[in-house]
């Protein structure tokens, strides 16, 4: 039912706990959980110059929010439309700063052409005009999908309308949440669904700033495959960009190490691959690491010679780019530079010693405006080191300690800001026109590349273990591949599998994940009993049920008719080779992690196609 001012107040928890207080200035905040699922307590949400309706059904229910009960937003037009909550208690931002909601978007709800947006008002129900000392915080939405949203006012950019008005953080007088999408002083119409609010009481994992990933490049084994993916393939078909000259190869010549260093080496060299031929080579690493927030930093020596192009960089990976390493993990869907793209170090041989560091967004990029450059006396024959320091806020680049660019745009969109999500490092050595004729080779070498993360964003403590088990009657174990775990729907890491089928996951946050095993054992099993079940179910004879019924959809149109008997049959008989919809299907159970789960969580998998379970992993 529409919301009224004697409503019950719904599904807000709160549990008032008397602790200690922080530097002597308030109690630690209550508990406050809203999950919109039923009638618990007498405090009520209220809606100003908008329509507010809890509990609504679920119109979206999800792996990623199954809830039936959401809080139903609709935005007629008004022109402050909002929902709010007044507490009774002030707030104490030095105890627990982040807030965090689920929030679905329909496309089909939305007017007016502004990017989707959700705001978290802060202000004190006691003034008259309790906006006037407001501090709020902005965070950008997609749409058509649930998504968790954070406001956290000690690490994100914070707006206070009164510029006289002490940092929230130091604020005691706060005592009511308002939550606005797509902003204010407008009449665009707004239908959206929000869920599981709170006031996160959860600590931030504590340590302090700690190495998470490195390659110090010593030894002589070769360069470490499980750290670097060689990207050699041509993404235009037949050139790279820019105009660039070069091949990349993965040819001992042109990358390897020597007395502890990396020397990625360009070569005048005619080589011909993928039907061009180019008269140099040369190497480009992509990191198989991704990671959001934090330091990298990379010691190196520069080449000077002229038309040499190298460069330390990152690119978000979900980019959508042909041979690079994440698109072939399946997380392309962002084509440049919507994926962002952070230059920590970039040399132009035609400009000795002039260094570069520069950030390319959808506003900027290209000849970007958002960019800096310090000539470093002896770059290119003596090591210098390199630094990124990467927040949620902003982009610092040093040389040798020292500052050289701050990127911080005053409000964060995605036009000038896709770098919320993770990136990966790249490390190559690109050739341009203007070298000159007796040019043979020159080189860039790099001592060490460490990335570092704080406590803030490390994720957590607890850990996750498993076992991958094949769904016949017989559950043998799968022995071979990886398995993913996705967070609020998104890849967050993964784990090998060892020969027992087991695998496991650490350093997690308390939170809701989902699992995904990705075989990479040789599937089969097939047979005509196979392609009569699935006969079977598009009859409507013998349903299939589970992982067999998506086994079946072996062409992945999301139907399961004659067609996918025909394929099966073909399969088994050797007419082809492989189904459009993969080799395998797996479970994606999702798994709430806190502290070290008792036992083992299961996982189970099927090869596509084989319907009744019939192979036999293993030998």
């Amino acid at each position: 039912m529409i919301q009224t001012a004697n409503r019950l107040r719904i599904g807000l928890v709160l549990a008032i706990i008397l602790a200690s207080n922080i530097g002597g200035l308030a109690q630690n905040n209550p508990n406050l959980i809203d999950s919109f699922e039923g009638p618990t307590s007498s405090w009520s949400w209220f809606g100003d110059q908008c329509q507010i309706q809890y509990p609504f059904n679920n119109p979206y229910p999800h792996p990623f929010n199954p809830s039936g009960g959401v809080l139903r937003y609709h935005d007629q037009g008004g022109t402050y439309a909002n929902t709010r909550l007044d507490l009774p208690w002030n707030l104490n931002l030095l105890a627990n700063s982040r807030f965090k909601l689920k929030v679905f978007v329909p496309s089909s709800g939305l007017s007016g052409n502004q990017a989707p947006r959700i705001s978290l008002k802060l202000q004190n129900n006691g003034l008259t005009m309790p906006w006037s000392t407001q501090s709020e915080i902005i965070q950008p939405l997609g749409i058509n999908q649930w998504q968790e949203v954070v406001f956290d006012f000690r690490r994100d950019p914070w707006i206070n309308l009164n510029a006289n008005s002490l940092p929230p953080l130091q604020r005691q007088d706060f005592n009511r949440i308002v939550l606005q999408i797509n902003g204010e002083n407008n009449n665009d119409q707004v239908l959206a669904y929000l869920d599981d609010f709170q006031l996160d009481t959860s600590s931030y994992y504590a340590g302090g700033r700690t190495l998470v990933w490195s390659d110090e490049f010593d030894g002589d084994a070769g360069i470490d495959t499980n750290k670097w993916f060689f990207q050699t393939l041509l993404p235009n078909g037949n050139s790279w960009y820019n105009n660039e000259l070069q091949h990349y190869t993965n040819a001992p010549g042109n990358a390897y190490l020597d007395n502890g260093a990396l020397n990625l080496v360009v070569r005048r060299q005619n080589h011909t691959q993928q039907g061009v031929t180019k008269a140099f080579t040369s190497a480009r690493l992509n990191s198989k690491f991704a990671f959001r927030y934090g330091r990298v930093e990379c010691r190196a020596r520069l080449p000077m010679a002229a038309g040499t192009w190298p460069a330390l960089w990152t690119l978000g990976r979900n980019i959508q780019e042909p041979g690079a390493y994440w698109q072939q993990q399946g997380f392309a869907g962002a084509a440049w530079p919507a994926c962002g793209e952070i230059d920590i170090m970039e040399h132009w041989g035609s400009q000795p010693e002039i260094v570069h560091s520069s950030v390319h967004t959808p506003s900027s990029f290209g000849a970007t405006v958002n960019t800096a450059t310090r000539r470093v006396q002896g770059a290119g024959s003596q090591f210098q080191t390199y630094s990124l320091d990467w927040s949620p806020q902003q982009l610092t680049f040093a040389i040798n300690g020292q500052t050289l660019y701050t990127y911080q745009p005053p409000q964060r969109a995605s036009a000038n800001w896709p770098f919320d999500a993770p990136q990966y490092v790249l490390l190559n050595v690109a050739m341009l026109a203007g070298s000159s004729p007796l040019f043979q080779a020159d080189s860039l070498q790099i001592d060490y590349i460490r990335i570092y993360q704080d406590s803030l964003d490390l994720p957590g403590p607890n850990r996750l273990l498993g076992q991958v088990l094949y769904a016949n009657t017989h559950l043998d174990t799968i022995s071979q591949g990886k398995v993913q775990i996705l967070r609020r729907s998104q890849w967050y890491s993964d784990s090998s599998i060892n020969q027992n089928g087991f695998f496991g996951f650490y350093g997690l946050a308390s939170d809701r994940y989902q699992l995904r095993a990705l075989p990479n054992e040789i599937p089969g099993g097939l047979n005509a009993s196979d392609a009569l079940a699935v006969a079977l179910h598009f009859a409507q004879v013998q349903p299939l049920q589970g992982l067999a019924q998506q086994a079946a959809d072996v062409n992945g149109n999301g139907a399961i008719n004659a067609n996918d008997a025909l394929l099966i049959t073909l399969r088994y008989s050797g007419q082809i080779q492989n189904f459009a919809a993969g080799n395998w299907v797996s479970e994606v159970p999702t798994v709430q992690v806190s502290g070290t789960l008792t036992g083992r969580t299961i996982l189970k998998t099927l090869c596509t196609g084989d319907v009744n379970g019939s192979y036999r992993p293993g030998p």
